[in-house]
């Protein structure tokens, strides 16, 4: 794609997006015109022919124009007041995934187009700490030189590159070290007043301050439950763990107010104590000024919600934040399992979007956590960017991004969705409202000692027959898209159906062979299992070509592990069944053991199984024992 313009920051700004970032577009050139105005005028695009004329004032709103009209097909010319003066983009890059330059640079070149100001970088301790050795430490933290290029980067394309930290919680890995001991309260949580901890924090706010240029900072502070609770308690005695919270909140935003910060925070902890058992979602009464005022004031609140479906739950939540400065955190839903779940993120999305528009809320951050392993490749989420994308300045429905997959993708919305299939299975609701991961119980879950398939399905042969569809509709379907990425994510999708086709398989042939102590069609399992083993180690390349696309090489051990142990324990299968064959073992206790009704995190029926994270899903056994103080 080439740009031609005359405006030396809007040319700047196009060289980068072309250097960065492929463009599927039907033109191979446009004339660019910019005129530049006031920022409260109106937004302006019009497009004659090749030549496209834009009237903003900024460069990142330049850009959103192109990009509408380059999509808005049905249009030769649209004027814009966004309905929501902010949106952000908040990018998970502390659960094993700590994306590469290039693959950022990209991510930030696509925001730029659907009109997203902002992008929050989410480190708990993934970034490079002068003073600090081992924060971050085998973790793929980014240099403080990485640092300075993302932020040059970003301000080349007028986005606004923003400090996402921990404070408080969340610091786990970062604690773990010796030198660390003393800050520490309770596994996750730091410990309050002590003379390191607040060392480290001002460490913290003091180098992003230097690092990049805006003058926001997110302090995370979020689900610090415990609190106060481990040797916080030991060797300072009880405290209600709200004064603990306040008193550190007062300090470090006495630091962001030292270092010329505005703070935000997450503000769950802030809204449990307002309800019995600690709900963030309950209910009561709105903020009041008197109650404002014990809070720092220059402090901002985030409230984030990526679970209700309706616009009236938004809203109600809304209304308890009262006269709080209020940000809202919805997401793009890619922090299940392998997938992105984009039914219930488009749903979600239109609802909150119109609560806030409604209730004035003038700034939107977009979340894409990485929880539990970050499987879920970044590239996948397009869709549910684009969608925040187009609701900021109207209503929008999902169909309505089929342009933007086209053109910054390089396939159509329909091959986005059809990632999906592996969750919306037979029997199953065709929206996945509720954010279920069958695939990833399936893909984990131990063959004989089963924990989910029956409680998934009644018709395993059904099961097994969709999966098995689905793999060879990614082998189609990749040959057919024009980005290279893409095509590596679906056979990767393609690899994993064929998995879980024949997991099922194996498991329904295992059983079914033990209850009658069927030899034959114990053997036949084993054959089914060693083959397994292999789709195992497939599905296991195909992850790391993708992985490595995205992603800097630490924390790609997390899933060699797991995909490891998928093979590892087919094998291992194999082998007890011979053991047993051959009479040296009497019987196989993995398999004597009856089926319960599962009985753990459940949907909404009552009956199946709901997201759990990889150490309830492998086995019923200890993963791994940890001490919580």
């Amino acid at each position: 794609m080439i740009f031609t313009t005359h405006d030396p920051k809007l040319k700047a700004a196009l060289a980068e997006v072309c250097r960065q970032m492929p463009l599927y577009a039907s033109e191979t050139s446009l004339q660019v015109t910019v005129h530049w105005q006031e920022p409260d005028a109106p937004l302006c695009w019009q497009r004659t022919g090749d030549t496209v004329t834009l009237a903003c004032a900024s460069v990142h709103d330049a850009l959103m124009l192109l990009g509408r009209a380059m999509t808005q097909r049905d249009k030769t010319t649209e004027k814009l007041t966004p309905r929501v003066a902010e949106l952000a983009a908040m990018l998970d890059v502390s659960r094993n995934s700590v994306y590469t330059l290039p693959m950022l640079k990209r991510f930030l070149c696509q925001l730029a187009f659907l009109g997203y100001t902002a992008c929050y970088l989410y480190m708990e301790d993934t970034y490079e700490l002068p003073g600090y050795p081992y924060f971050g430490y085998r973790r793929g933290r980014y240099s403080v030189a990485e640092q300075k290029e993302l932020d040059d980067f970003a301000c080349s394309l007028g986005i606004e590159l923003i400090p996402c930290i921990q404070t408080l919680a969340h610091l786990r890995t970062a604690i773990r070290w010796q030198y660390m001991q003393p800050m520490r309260d309770t596994v996750d949580n730091l410990m309050v007043g002590e003379p390191g901890t607040l060392a480290l924090v001002e460490a913290m706010i003091a180098h992003f301050s230097k690092t990049f240029r805006s003058r926001r900072i997110h302090l995370g502070m979020d689900e610090a439950v415990g609190l106060g609770t481990g040797r916080y308690r030991l060797y300072k005695g009880w405290r209600d763990h709200r004064e603990i919270l306040l008193e550190h909140l007062n300090t470090v935003c006495g630091l962001c107010d030292k270092y010329g910060l505005q703070p935000m925070i997450w503000d769950d902890m802030l809204f449990r104590d307002h309800t019995p058992l600690m709900e963030y979602y309950g209910d009561s009464a709105p903020v009041t000024e008197e109650e404002k005022s014990q809070y720092p004031a220059n402090l901002r609140f985030v409230y984030w919600d990526y679970y209700h479906d309706t616009q009236e739950d938004y809203e109600k939540q809304l209304r308890r934040r009262g006269c709080l400065d209020v940000t809202f955190a919805g997401g793009v839903w890619k922090w299940g399992g392998w997938a992105p779940c984009l039914s219930k993120s488009f749903q979600d999305a239109i609802a909150a979007t119109e609560a806030c528009c409604r209730m004035g809320v003038q700034e939107i951050l977009v979340t894409l956590w990485g929880d539990d392993g970050d499987e879920t490749p970044l590239a996948t989420v397009l869709p549910g960017l684009a969608l925040y994308g187009l609701l900021r300045f109207g209503s929008a429905v999902p169909a309505q991004t089929d342009p933007y997959c086209r053109l910054l993708g390089g396939a159509p919305l329909s091959v986005y969705e059809s990632m999906e299939q592996l969750d919306r299975i037979p029997d199953r609701p065709d929206a996945n409202l509720e954010a279920l991961i069958p695939h990833k119980l399936l893909l984990y879950g131990d063959m004989a000692s089963e924990l989910f398939l029956p409680a998934i399905t009644q018709d395993v042969p059904r099961l097994a027959a969709h999966y098995q569809e689905l793999a060879a509709q990614y082998e189609k379907t990749a040959d057919t898209v024009g980005d290279e990425h893409l095509q590596q994510i679906l056979k990767m999708y393609q690899a994993l159906a064929a998995v879980l086709a024949l997991r099922c398989r194996a498991a329904d042939r295992l059983h079914k062979a033990w209850q009658k102590r069927d030899c034959h069609g114990l053997r036949a399992a084993c054959e089914l299992l060693e083959q397994l083993a292999r789709e195992a180690e497939t599905l296991h390349t195909a992850t790391v070509a993708v992985w490595s696309r995205e992603c800097k090489g630490q924390g790609l051990e997390v899933l060699d592990l797991r995909l490891g142990g998928v093979s590892g324990r087919c094998r291992a299968l194999c082998q007890r069944l011979a053991l047993y064959m051959a009479g040296k073992l009497d019987t196989l206790t993995e398999l004597d053991e009856p089926y319960l009704p599962y009985s753990g995190l459940l949907a909404e029926d009552g009956r199946t199984p709901a997201r759990e994270a990889y150490g309830e899903i492998v086995t019923a056994n200890t993963l791994c024992h940890q001490f919580s103080i």
